[in-house]
């Protein structure tokens, strides 16, 4: 493997990686927390957390990783390991756009919610977040799995 081939791989894993465990953390302790809370809790934990800092950092991480994810696959050796790259890529655009797209809106809807009055239709936007939530989860596991995978076919 060559000195660039190697730096592409490791920032991609390293980036989807950190994406994972982020978003992870967010599914398996902070997202049953939030479910459990009723609508005036809800919203005030909910403000409480800046999602400024993580959204855009969950958009541009998997933008830049995806590109990078790109340019490793013209570069890789096989096509099974370009393929490995794409697939990452994919998987961290997921991420990407579904923080942008979906998660991103709708806590600007919630940053403006009062813990007094009820806001419309918050049930089906907390589970429309959730399962977006879910969905750039899945996308980093697929990301994280098939940069590993493009790691070992480079070793091959």
């Amino acid at each position: 493997m060559n000195t660039l081939m190697g730096i592409l791989t490791v920032w991609v894993l390293a980036a989807a990686g950190i994406q994972l465990g982020t978003l992870w953390i967010m599914k398996t302790s902070i997202l049953p927390m939030l479910n459990s809370l009723p609508y005036g809790q809800y919203v005030t934990v909910c403000q409480l957390i800046d999602m400024h800092v993580f959204h855009p950092i969950a958009v541009w991480n998997g933008v830049i990783a995806a590109g990078l994810g790109v340019w490793a696959a013209f570069m890789a050796p096989s096509v099974a390991v370009s393929a490995m790259f794409i697939v990452g890529a994919i998987g961290m655009l997921v991420v990407g756009i579904t923080s942008e797209g979906f998660n991103r809106p709708i806590w600007r809807q919630i940053e403006k919610w009062s813990p007094q009055r009820t806001a419309n239709g918050w049930s089906r936007k907390r589970t429309r977040w959730y399962v977006a939530h879910e969905i750039r989860t899945y996308g980093a596991i697929v990301a994280v799995g098939a940069f590993v995978a493009a790691f070992v076919g480079q070793l091959a």
